[in-house]
């Protein structure tokens, strides 16, 4: 009688586990599930390359599911901010992501530079209809790099961003950074490209090469 009682409550445990286990089976999928309505921003290319002194595209890029029940976003704010030393943003042209899904839509958009290296858009859906469901460019962003720009990557960050449904509740936003590559100017001269040890080592080698010779007399 003893063990008994033991096992009957070994049994319990092991049944509740598994209850557990199944509602963790149910509930977790689900969670991942909510992961998925926000709004992704990213450049397009993710990765650019540019030589100093020249001037480039790249796409800033949303993406929505909208929300659990279709509705989209009608309202987008983007904070971007990089290396002033290095590039400018020359430009800012809005795009058709917010007025995706209406014939009668339009995008509605600012632009605010800094001389620090920021640029704030914002853009507005005009009417709000349903809202944009899409994955399509925000703005096509110019970018000039630096005539003295070294060889170097540099990053375009997306410092904040904000997507609000037409329900007036903001959605989660996922900001992906992207870089560019600079080729830097090598016309300063040939010194350049001479590692900065070279002079010395060759001076060491002739030393070296003369004391042997001078020693073997």
């Amino acid at each position: 009688m003893r063990t008994t009682l033991p096992r009957r409550r070994l049994s319990a445990v092991v049944v509740v586990a598994l209850a557990c286990a199944i509602v963790a089976g149910l509930v977790v999928p689900a969670t991942v599930a909510g992961g998925d309505n926000a709004t992704t921003m990213y450049f397009d290319p993710h990765e650019s390359e540019a030589d100093a002194g020249e001037t480039i595209t790249v796409d800033l890029v949303a993406s929505t599911h909208g929300d659990y029940v279709g509705d989209g976003i009608d309202e987008l704010s983007v904070d971007l901010q990089y290396d002033s030393d290095l590039l400018t943003v020359t430009e800012v042209e809005h795009g058709p992501m917010l007025a995706e899904g209406a014939d009668d839509a339009e995008v509605n958009g600012t632009a605010d530079f800094d001389e620090d290296g920021t640029v704030s858009i914002e853009q507005e859906r005009e009417p709000s209809g349903d809202g944009a469901v899409a994955t399509e460019t925000v703005a096509t962003i110019t970018v000039e790099v630096a005539e003295d720009a070294p060889s170097t990557e540099t990053d375009l960050e997306i410092t904040d961003s904000e997507a609000m449904l037409i329900s007036e509740y903001p959605q989660a936003s996922i900001e992906r950074d992207g870089s560019i590559e600079i080729d830097g100017d090598s016309s300063d001269g040939a010194a350049d490209s001479i590692p900065v040890g070279t002079p010395l080592a060759a001076l060491v080698a002739i030393g070296g090469t003369l004391l042997f010779f001078f020693l073997r007399r």
